[in-house]
């Protein structure tokens, strides 16, 4: 059977064109490759723009699947009201407070952010002179805070200076601030008491560490097995 071939020679390469086989090629030369190279090198390929249609929709999956991500913000509206007689400063403690509800070490982490209300908040947040709240509950005594439903009363002898144990234990006042806070707006978030993990770890928020350490170190922030609320739902 005949066939028909030609050869040519195409920038240093031989190649063989066959009617009824297909072409073979054979490898570049050494020598002539690293004399194309500097040539190669300079060669930049064109950028092509992506048209103004296919930017906004890549941006918007970004942003879509970006808000799959990232937990929508629970926001928890509260009141701040007093009871009895006080010598602290009530405008002092609303704005403590606030700080401490919005801290990033504390219940924030949730994902929650407090806002304060003048009414309608869905708890209230009560500085209370100390003789005051054994009216709150027969279960709140004048030594210590109390949370009764959606009360949260801060005793104002706490607040003003902390408890023995605390104290003894070289927590500052502004700590123990913190931590009353977040102990009984724990209570609120569905939180009942828990006791020390071991011997120097830091205490559970829920702990009762106005009474007792139990062997932890003081601790104003919950721990990250805290983060969870059954009032909530989170």
């Amino acid at each position: 059977m005949a066939c028909s071939m030609g050869y040519g020679a195409v920038a240093g390469m031989t190649m063989l064109a066959s009617s009824s086989a297909p072409a073979s090629v054979s490898t570049v030369d050494p020598a002539e490759y690293s004399n194309m190279r500097p040539t190669l090198t300079r060669i930049t390929l064109p950028e092509i723009e992506q048209p103004a249609w296919l930017k906004k929709q890549l941006e918007a999956e970004a942003a879509a699947a970006q808000a799959k991500k990232a937990p929508a913000t629970v926001t928890v509206s509260y009141t701040v009201s007093s009871k009895g007689t006080l010598y602290t400063n009530l405008n002092e403690f609303k704005l403590l407070a606030n700080q401490t509800l919005n801290d990033t070490r504390g219940w924030a982490r949730m994902n929650v952010k407090f806002v304060e209300v003048a009414s309608g908040g869905m708890f209230n947040l009560i500085l209370s002179e100390a003789a005051q709240l054994p009216s709150f509950s027969s279960g709140c005594s004048a030594e210590y805070s109390c949370r009764v439903g959606p009360g949260i009363i801060i005793n104002q002898d706490r607040w003003a200076s902390a408890t023995n144990s605390w104290n003894a234990a070289g927590g500052s006042l502004r700590d123990y601030r913190h931590m009353v806070i977040n102990h009984e707006v724990g209570h609120w978030l569905g939180h009942s008491h828990s006791n020390c993990s071991g011997a120097g770890q830091p205490a559970a928020v829920m702990q009762q560490q106005s009474i007792d350490l139990q062997g932890c170190s003081f601790n104003p922030w919950p721990l990250a097995s805290e983060l969870y609320s059954s009032q909530l739902g989170i």
